[in-house]
């Protein structure tokens, strides 16, 4: 039995299997920096993180390179429909984050640009105490998939950029 887990991960890594949520930045010549206009958000250290993750190099104190700035974050929960009892049956879930990356010499290669998801949920009043955990889920996804979006249009953005 205890065989078997190392064959399994020789097998996957044979494969050619990556996690998912990893993008490769093949075109990365320099590190990497990540700002934020609000010092009090996760996303830049979650972003970091995935960077870090991807085997990008991250930039020590005073050195320079890439730089994602976190331009603008929000979070809005709005109710989309009611019952017959005026209480509310669905939710959308908007998360919205705007960006900029300039490049080593301080050069922008992708001016303020927008990311918006979007997820619709159900609400069962009569099940409401699983609501503020399915509520912290949807965001935790939300997030993850938004690192995941600026990420690969970053890599994007490198590969058709690469600095000389």
């Amino acid at each position: 039995m205890r065989a078997l887990a190392p064959a399994l991960c020789l097998l996957l890594a044979a494969c050619g299997f990556k996690p998912s949520n990893v993008v490769e930045f093949q075109a990365a010549s320099a590190p990497f920096t990540v700002k934020a206009k609000d010092p009090y958000s996760p996303l830049a250290d979650n972003i970091e993180r995935a960077l870090s993750a991807s085997g990008v190099e991250l930039a020590k104190s005073g050195q320079t390179g890439y730089t994602i700035t976190i331009e603008r974050e929000d979070a809005v929960l709005q109710p989309l429909s009611l019952d017959s009892f005026a209480q509310v049956r669905e939710y959308v879930s908007r998360y919205r984050v705007e960006y900029s990356l300039t490049d080593p010499q301080g050069k922008t290669l992708i001016d303020k640009q927008a990311v918006e998801l979007r997820r619709e949920f159900t609400y069962d009043v009569n099940l409401s105490a699983g609501s503020p955990a399915e509520q912290e889920l949807l965001k935790r996804e939300m997030q993850a998939e938004m690192i995941q979006a600026i990420l690969r249009r970053t890599n994007l953005v490198l590969q058709q950029n690469p600095v000389r």
